[in-house]
């Protein structure tokens, strides 16, 4: 698959998340584990990279305990070593998410984003061919920390990744808004909410920011 195709109308993603998990557990090392996350990622294109996040959402909602946390741990070690499959989105002000699905000039001007992360970005920005609600937004992120909360040391490598994307204002992915939703989610993560009250948070806080102005003032 690449970025020129689109998802089926209706996917299986049962038995996509079931196919995902088999071959992690076909592979002998940690980083073998990581390499199939990126081919499937790399399949399915920036483009398609919702589908990704839909990917680990469906293994987190139909996964045992023990399928989670194979997951889990193959993502904490794609953060350890700086392969966490990431999508690339237009830099903060660059322009719309279409300039990289046609590749453009845009693509010169843009950023990775992991799946967490681009569920924040989405949220208040234009990167996918459809906005994303609150509620779907909610669903998803709640499903995500759930799942990367199957390995510890994958929850603590996360929630540190956050805390520096946040801390790091050149790096040019996040605007005001999503660099203050990934502060909300480091911060309840870390502190030890249950999933879904962090997506909730998080959804919070970006519907409290189209509250504000520019100046400060509430939108009419």
């Amino acid at each position: 698959m690449n970025a020129d195709r689109i998802l089926k109308s209706e996917p299986d993603w049962f038995g996509a998340a079931q196919a995902l998990v088999e071959g992690l557990q076909g592979q002998p090392t940690l980083d073998r584990r990581v390499d199939v996350l990126e081919r499937v990622c790399i399949d399915l294109g920036d483009a398609l990279y919702p589908g990704f996040a839909k990917l680990l959402a469906a293994v987190a909602h139909f996964g045992e305990p023990e399928v989670k946390a194979l997951v889990a741990d193959a993502l904490a070690q794609a953060l350890l070593t700086a392969r966490l499959p990431a999508a690339r989105v237009p830099a903060w002000g660059a322009g719309g998410f279409a300039g990289l699905a046609g590749g453009g000039p845009l693509l010169s001007n843009s950023r990775k984003v992991g799946p967490l992360e681009f569920l924040c970005v989405w949220l208040v920005r234009d990167i996918a061919d459809a906005p994303l609600d609150a509620e779907a937004f909610e669903t998803a992120a709640t499903y995500l920390v759930d799942l990367v909360g199957a390995s510890p040391k994958a929850t603590a490598l996360y929630v540190d990744k956050l805390r520096a994307d946040a801390a790091d204002p050149t790096e040019g992915l996040h605007n005001a808004q999503s660099r203050r939703l990934i502060e909300v989610l480091a911060e309840r993560w870390a502190a030890g909410d249950p999933p879904a009250e962090v997506a909730r948070a998080v959804a919070r806080a970006a519907e409290a920011d189209r509250g504000v102005g520019r100046f400060g003032l509430p939108l009419r």
